[in-house]
């Protein structure tokens, strides 16, 4: 639990430093690189430790759904939602994870799950008057929720992988998830965007931050950290981050917030989080 706690401190700050340290680079770059620069870091210790190495299709896989297509949707988001908001809405997560685990492996599925997306859908609603443009907030929004469910999809077949490979060393091996995140987050930047991009120092060096600390050591130790727990703490855990990353989005990045209008749709939240 230890693991997942310090990964929530972590990265409650990314939500900030993707808002407003690089605004206007393109989203699909900063997916691409934050893979890129963390593949880099891992492969470098798997050729270290290569005696340990053993290649594995799966982890490709997985890191390809976990690490890229969740980044693709998720910083996706930031065009059109603040960061106070983006971070709110990985609420859902645990509800992913709980179907995930339910479903894709046990294929066993409960009413309370989908009476728990019924409620993430009304509080959604009330947090809707909280930015001006109705049609920004529901495409940053169904963003969050892909980012979520992949997100969480990965950290189960994950978790479900290590107990099937409980001899296998993670650290030496972490570099194959990150190889299948840099090639699907690869071929949406390199088919999709403009390959121009001009960094600043500010950038770069939120890019190195997000890409080392967050990215890769921050997707190990969560990993490392799920590999500890039930998936029930995992989807509790899920959430550790939300109070920290808004109050960081308020006070040390300066966003405002109605918190009339804010407060219903996590009530709605909260009662959708506890059905799981």
């Amino acid at each position: 639990m230890k693991y997942l706690v310090l990964v929530s401190l972590l990265w409650s700050f990314s939500f900030g430093i993707i808002k407003y340290g690089l605004s206007g680079i393109d989203s699909f770059f900063i997916s691409y690189a934050r893979n890129l620069i963390a593949f880099v870091f891992f492969a470098s210790i798997s050729a270290y430790q290569f005696k340990k190495f053993k290649w594995d299709i799966n982890l490709v896989a997985i890191g390809a759904i976990q690490f890229g297509l969740m980044y693709i949707f998720y910083i996706q988001s930031y065009q059109y939602l603040p960061a106070y908001l983006i971070a709110t809405f990985t609420i859902t997560t645990p509800i992913f994870v709980s179907i995930a685990d339910k479903y894709f492996f046990k294929n066993t599925i409960t009413s309370k799950e989908f009476l728990a997306i019924s409620l993430v859908i009304l509080g959604s609603y009330f947090m809707r008057y909280n930015v001006a443009n109705p049609i920004d907030y529901w495409h940053g929004f169904m963003l969050i929720q892909c980012a979520n469910f992949v997100f969480a999809w990965g950290q189960v077949w994950f978790k479900e992988w290590n107990t099937k490979n409980i001899d296998t060393d993670i650290v030496s091996n972490f570099s194959q998830l990150f190889f299948g995140a840099t090639i699907i987050t690869s071929v949406f930047y390199l088919s999709i965007s403009d390959n121009v991009i001009n960094l600043t120092d500010t950038n770069l060096f939120a890019l190195l931050f997000l890409g080392l600390c967050s990215t890769g050591i921050g997707f190990l130790l969560w990993n490392i950290g799920a590999t500890k727990v039930s998936s029930y703490r995992l989807a509790v855990s899920n959430n550790l981050i939300i109070p920290i990353a808004i109050f960081n989005s308020i006070l040390i990045f300066g966003e405002s917030i109605n918190w009339l209008l804010f407060l219903p749709g996590t009530v709605c939240f909260y009662f959708a989080y506890r059905l799981t």
